[in-house]
């Protein structure tokens, strides 16, 4: 399992992908997101403030916060961005 290190930090929604299964934060990072979580990350817009939080939980470890609309969705932590995701982006 990967190791997130931006926890607690403010961030930014850079892209979302496949109706909001996929979330992409301007540090590169890549977030699987729960399936009963991506009717809300499918709303979420480019300029949507996120911060990173560990949980205990053994598949989704990981809560994205969107601070600016007070959303929490349970996601994986998949790495970062080593080349352009390939699917078509979604309008935000």
């Amino acid at each position: 399992m990967a190791f997130y290190s931006g926890i607690r930090q403010e961030h930014w929604l850079r892209d979302k992908r496949d109706e909001g299964a996929l979330v992409v934060l301007e540090d590169g990072s890549i977030w699987e997101i729960d399936p009963s979580d991506r009717s809300k990350t499918v709303r979420w817009l480019r300029i949507s403030t996120i911060t990173v939080e560990r949980t205990q939980k053994e598949r989704y470890s990981y809560v994205l916060m969107n601070t600016m609309q007070n959303e929490t969705v349970r996601a994986i932590y998949e790495g970062q961005v080593t080349h352009e995701i390939r699917s078509k982006p979604e309008a935000a």
